[in-house]
């Protein structure tokens, strides 16, 4: 009994001592003032959609200003939601401050996974969670583009997640990029694929087609129904096929139909 009592004093004191802590913290910062604004932004060595001036810039533009500004009269949160509202190259914003009048900035990038052109010249991303996001005028990031006969403009799918994008599309509607998505998933999930497929390209008959970085040849996926059992044919008739014959034999590998794979030679 004696111990739980003992123990019970001492939590009490900590809490108190905390309390105390926090009070005399929080009375001293009451009228500290901003004097720098510190911004952090991972993955800038891979990725470099942002820049620390864009984040300054930013805030410039909606008139925000935080250098000489009373600590506690910060929003963070407002912050936050104004920097990933102005650049949709942002996945998350965290903004805190610190009790020696420095506020913290740290960004975390998207990382795109494809970039998609369409007749019209009109170019933008697809992030890795599926968010449509501008291109950079400052850094180009090396992905799968996809291209061809792809009416998509970036302004039909801009704030667009191709993952509640594709649940809400039916096949009526002739929607490609949900399957496109799906697709470069799929090809970057696999290390072979991924270093061997560098563009997907759309045809007249809204098939859609591989170019390979290795081969002089086309492969014609035509859909991404049964994906992986396509894959997995082309994997075989890489290994048994092309790897006897050469990689520069057949101008066309067609997978398109069960079960077979239908090459057409170059003349």
């Amino acid at each position: 009994m004696k111990e739980k009592l003992k123990t019970a004093f001492v939590w009490t004191l900590l809490l108190g001592y905390l309390v105390a802590v926090l009070w005399i913290v929080g009375g001293e910062t009451a009228n500290v003032r901003v004097d720098a604004i510190s911004v952090h932004i991972s993955d800038n060595t891979n990725n470099k959609f942002i820049t620390e001036s864009d984040v300054t810039q930013t805030l410039n533009k909606e008139n925000i200003k935080l250098i000489g500004t009373l600590m506690d009269s910060v929003n963070i949160h407002y912050l936050e939601d104004v920097l990933i509202h102005n650049n949709k190259s942002i996945k998350k914003a965290e903004v805190y401050r610190t009790v020696y009048g420095e506020i913290n900035v740290r960004i975390e990038q998207r990382q795109p996974i494809m970039r998609v052109i369409n007749p019209n010249g009109d170019s933008y991303y697809i992030d890795a969670n599926g968010q449509v996001m501008p291109l950079s005028k400052k850094y180009t990031a090396h992905v799968i583009v996809v291209s061809g006969n792809l009416n998509e403009p970036y302004m039909d799918h801009v704030g667009e997640n191709m993952l509640r994008f594709a649940a809400q599309t039916t096949e009526s509607t002739g929607e490609l990029l949900p399957d496109l998505f799906k697709l470069v998933k799929f090809i970057n999930g696999n290390k072979f694929w991924k270093a061997q497929i560098e563009q997907i390209y759309i045809n007249q008959k809204k098939e859609i087609e591989l170019v390979p970085r290795v081969g002089n040849h086309t492969i014609i996926l035509g859909s991404i129904d049964d994906i992986d059992e396509k894959f997995e044919n082309l994997r075989a008739f890489y290994e048994q096929g092309l790897a006897k014959y050469g990689w520069n034999k057949y101008k066309t590998i067609n997978l398109k139909f069960k079960n077979q794979i239908v090459c057409t030679k170059r003349t």
